[in-house]
């Protein structure tokens, strides 16, 4: 199932297909692979297109065609694209959430808790629409971007392109939790009700 229609009209148009594609993956979509189901509740947004030059998705070489699934040394990817000087980029999986046993697994378990399914069955790996269990999301700032490698970097630096499904419930443990919240497109009050006391910012 391919998901991922990107408006190149301008960069505007390209960042809020990027904002509606994040945001029907986690409110809409489920990663379905054997008898498991996932869903997406953290995810970072990488695209490179001439009108839209974030660098920093020359982090990783993409391959695979969009709307795949695409394994790297940084994770999981969905990908935006393979053509370089086009449009290429990928979607990082950056945490989930089993839906069987309730489990938050944070980016350093996603990418093992995925492969580890493929000892299970058939090995059916897709993205399927079923409504998740998140209302609503919130966006904050990427995190360990590393060095661009063009001055174009500043541009996306700071961009508001982490996408996480905005449930208390899903960050009791969740690692680098006040990181993302300081960085975050919420207000202190939110922040306060998410995390259940008041970060220093």
């Amino acid at each position: 199932m391919n998901t991922i229609q990107i408006d190149r009209t301008s960069i505007d148009s390209i960042i809020q297909s990027l904002d509606s594609i994040a945001n029907d993956l986690i409110l809409n979509k489920v990663i379905s692979i054997n008898y498991s189901m996932f869903s997406m509740i953290d995810l970072e947004v990488y695209y490179w297109h001439y009108l839209h030059q974030d660098d920093y998705a020359r982090g990783v070489k993409h391959l695979k065609p969009k709307g795949e699934f695409e394994a790297h040394r940084y994770g999981i990817d969905l990908s935006l694209g393979n053509q370089l000087d086009v449009e290429f980029g990928g979607i990082l999986i950056c945490g989930l959430y089993d839906i069987k046993t309730k489990r938050v697994l944070s980016k350093t378990e996603v990418k093992n808790t995925l492969f580890n399914q493929f000892n299970l069955g058939d090995n059916k790996f897709e993205l399927v629409t079923s409504k998740t269990p998140w209302n609503a999301t919130f966006k904050s700032q990427r995190m360990n971007l590393g060095n661009a490698k063009s001055d174009n970097h500043t541009r996306f630096e700071n961009s508001f392109y982490k996408f996480i499904a905005k449930d208390a419930i899903l960050f009791k443990n969740y690692k680098g939790k006040e990181t993302i919240f300081r960085n975050s497109d919420l207000a202190n009050d939110e922040i306060e009700k998410m995390v259940g006391y008041k970060l220093k910012r």
